[in-house]
């Protein structure tokens, strides 16, 4: 893929993102309160646990694809909370006559996880990576499945996601991988207060921009630069309490474990590792 083309299931998503405004609250049903500020704290967590999480889909993806090899990707995934990597062997089939290897599902951090991916040298297609060679490669994937909140006991996520990007290599010294890439998401939250389930129902869409990692990425886990952005609307129920909402939500890395988190008005710190959101204001 010549450098800076995009995927067009890529355009297709980001074109969504216009949908929804910064953030604002619909009117309530009747029912018992539920207090704004319970509301707005589990937003910014789940948030805060959703971007760590896609950091971590990030970091599989570079170990993904520089292991394809011979139908195969032996790589370490992350397993979430720093927790370290496991290793993975996913086989591949192809590619196809778009260059696409289309991969077996299988399963991480609790997750159905299923991907294709392509690679690009000299502007045309090429049949997997060359750390000399390789110009960008394409990813797409999918993740679905039900986990433990590893935020907040007794919480648990549902997770049906939906995502593409492309990573091209900036060579020098160092040597960079950018990311761009949106991804769909259709996930809920929910937890229990004397006796009443609270359920918090997501539809959402995200814009990955200029995600760097910096090679090699032994000596440097986290992002460089870029951010993630998100625009998110929130049907929140609990017993008879009704609520819509609607957020706009970003989070920006500097090369450390804690990255700035904005969801709204608030602007917090997230820790990558344990997925922990503090210091809001």
């Amino acid at each position: 893929m010549p450098i800076g083309r995009s995927i067009t299931t890529l355009t297709a998503i980001a074109a969504l993102v216009g949908a929804f405004a910064c953030s604002s609250d619909s009117s309530t049903s009747p029912g018992q309160s539920v207090p704004e500020s319970e509301i707005d704290q589990s937003v910014t967590s789940d948030v805060g646990e959703s971007f760590a999480d896609a950091v971590d889909q990030y970091d599989d993806n570079e170990s993904f694809q520089a292991d394809l090899s011979g139908g195969t990707s032996t790589f370490s995934a992350q397993s979430g909370s720093g927790a370290g990597t496991e290793s993975r062997t996913v086989t591949c089939g192809g590619p196809d006559g778009e260059g696409w290897y289309s991969c077996v599902a299988y399963t991480d951090r609790g997750l159905t996880i299923a991907r294709q991916v392509r690679f690009w040298s000299g502007g045309s297609l090429a049949l997997g990576w060359n750390g000399a060679t390789t110009d960008s490669v394409n990813h797409r994937w999918t993740r679905t499945g039900t986990v433990n909140s590893v935020v907040k006991p007794g919480k648990v996520r549902m997770i049906d996601d939906a995502d593409t990007a492309s990573m091209v290599v900036q060579r020098g010294t160092p040597v960079f991988h950018v990311w761009n890439g949106a991804g769909a998401r259709i996930d809920s939250s929910t937890y229990t207060v004397n006796g009443v389930e609270r359920i918090f129902a997501y539809t959402a869409h995200d814009t990955a921009a200029a995600l760097t990692f910096t090679i090699p990425r032994s000596e440097n886990p986290y992002p460089a630069s870029g951010s993630i952005s998100r625009n998110l609307e929130l049907h929140f129920t609990a017993g008879g309490f009704d609520k819509t909402i609607t957020r706009s939500a970003k989070i920006t890395f500097n090369g450390t474990s804690v990255a700035e988190l904005q969801v709204g008005a608030l602007t917090c710190d997230l820790d990558l590792v344990t997925r922990v959101v503090s210091n809001c204001h």
